[in-house]
């Protein structure tokens, strides 16, 4: 019976006799690692495992989930940057990390494009904005015209400065003519803890950590990021809807493999994975972190991550955003 490590074996001859050198300490040649650079429990970490768990049906190997936390996730791509492309080791990781940090970090110990080749994107994520129901508005005129009136009420909170959330404040700001003033919190949760408790008027972050509170009326999302409206707020505009001329922001989720990785396995990766994205029970798994399926080739991926990547470095030349540790 033909397998993938038949496969492997028949593609992989050079790169497997360069022997093991570059596989990360601890690492079993017949273990398939997909490395996650944030803690478990996470939204990223959760699909990961989700999307673990309906490959393990696809490979005769093991395939387990790696959690390699710290420096916001740039630990997990240094791993899969230096592991041997042999195709037993993948980063899944938000594209922010390879497309935004380049340009908001004084250095990154990694070229996102030159130093790994995309497999896949297999979800896309959008962005909120959110504010007090104590304000009383409906609309993101009404709230700009508001905020205007009381500059106080132009104050946001997002997870974290330099991450995506606040610059869709940023831009939401230029956009709409407003002085705002970003609040940068320790993560979202102490962001919308500041917000129920009506410390701050507004929080950016993603729209899937906004949703249950949306619904119970603890704060009211007024625009999402995305080209379309987001799934499960059907009843909340885009920002080009609300008539805001806003960039569209849509993070996503990737997977890749060191760049010498052979191109024949990356295709058989891909197609795997794209299998995968199809089935319901991910699907539902997925969209409980707010992940929506979003399967593309490695050449669709590849020309995402640079548009993605060409378009944060002039969002952030334009904001006057100055690059931090």
């Amino acid at each position: 019976m033909f397998t993938r490590r038949h496969f492997l074996s028949a593609s992989l001859t050079a790169s497997l006799a360069a022997g093991v050198a570059g596989r990360p300490a601890g690492a079993q040649a017949n273990v398939m690692r997909l490395y996650v650079g944030f803690a478990v429990g996470g939204g990223v970490d959760l699909a990961a495992r989700a999307l673990a768990d309906q490959l393990k049906s696809q490979f005769p190997e093991p395939v387990i989930v790696e959690n390699k936390t710290g420096a916001g996730g740039q630990i997990a791509v240094e791993t899969v940057k230096r592991s041997v492309p042999d195709g037993m080791s993948l980063l899944m990781t938000p594209s922010s990390v390879l497309t935004l940090y380049p340009h908001t970090k004084i250095k990154v110990p990694y070229d996102p494009i030159a130093d790994l080749t995309q497999v896949a994107r297999v979800a896309s994520i959008d962005f909120g904005f959110a504010v007090h129901p104590s304000l009383n508005v409906t609309s993101l005129h009404q709230y700009v015209e508001e905020a205007k009136k009381k500059r106080q009420l132009g104050n946001y909170g997002s997870p974290g400065a330099g991450l995506t959330p606040h610059f869709v404040g940023m831009m939401l700001a230029r956009a709409a003519g407003l002085d705002m003033l970003h609040v940068p919190y320790r993560g979202t949760a102490a962001a919308l803890a500041d917000l129920v408790a009506n410390q701050i008027s507004a929080v950016s972050s993603t729209a899937a950590t906004l949703v249950a509170g949306h619904r119970a009326g603890q704060w009211r999302i007024l625009a999402t990021s995305g080209k379309t409206r987001n799934p499960d707020l059907p009843d909340v505009p885009t920002f080009a809807e609300a008539g805001f001329d806003v960039p569209v922001v849509e993070d996503w989720t990737s997977l890749s493999v060191p760049t010498a990785t052979p191109k024949s396995v990356v295709e058989k990766l891909n197609k795997e994975v794209l299998s995968t994205l199809a089935d319901p029970k991910l699907i539902e798994q997925f969209r409980r972190q707010g992940f929506y399926p979003a399967g593309t080739s490695p050449d669709e991926t590849a020309r995402l991550l640079k548009a993605d990547h060409d378009m944060w470095k002039e969002v952030v030349q334009k904001l006057g955003f100055v690059p931090t540790e």
